[in-house]
């Protein structure tokens, strides 16, 4: 029996499987958004990053952001993740928008990525509450 990345739930699987078939850290952080895997997201959290979840902001360690990421999901269950822009350049920082659709509310998430030595972090993350259409 054959089996593909195609037949493969990958949001059930542990980080360290599943980042076997992701491409690059945008897939993973779509799938983890999506599943709302605070711990998985805070993998790519640099050593300090700079939070702003609603009325939460300012400078925390990896293990705070995670908490208060896990509090944010426990509050607002995601459906839908869904990129809405992606900006890389010749400089060591990537950005990403996404909009996250939760059983409640509809949110922005801003996510900047500072790349060195062949590692990713991130440096930012951002989640702002979008005005429904």
């Amino acid at each position: 029996m054959r089996i593909s990345a195609n037949n493969i739930d990958k949001n059930n699987l542990p980080m360290n499987e599943s980042s076997l078939f992701i491409s690059d850290i945008n897939d993973a952080l779509m799938l983890q958004l999506k599943a709302g895997n605070a711990k998985n997201i805070a993998r790519y959290f640099a050593t300090n990053v700079t939070l702003s979840i609603l009325s939460e902001d300012g400078q925390y360690s990896k293990f705070q952001a995670e908490m208060l990421l896990e509090s944010f999901f426990s509050k607002n269950k995601p459906g839908a993740v869904k990129l809405i822009q992606k900006i890389t350049n010749k400089t060591n920082y990537s950005y990403y928008v996404y909009q996250l659709t939760s059983n409640k509310n509809l949110f922005r998430v801003f996510v900047k990525i500072s790349s060195a030595k062949s590692t990713q972090a991130i440096e930012e993350f951002r989640v702002e509450k979008q005005a429904s259409k």
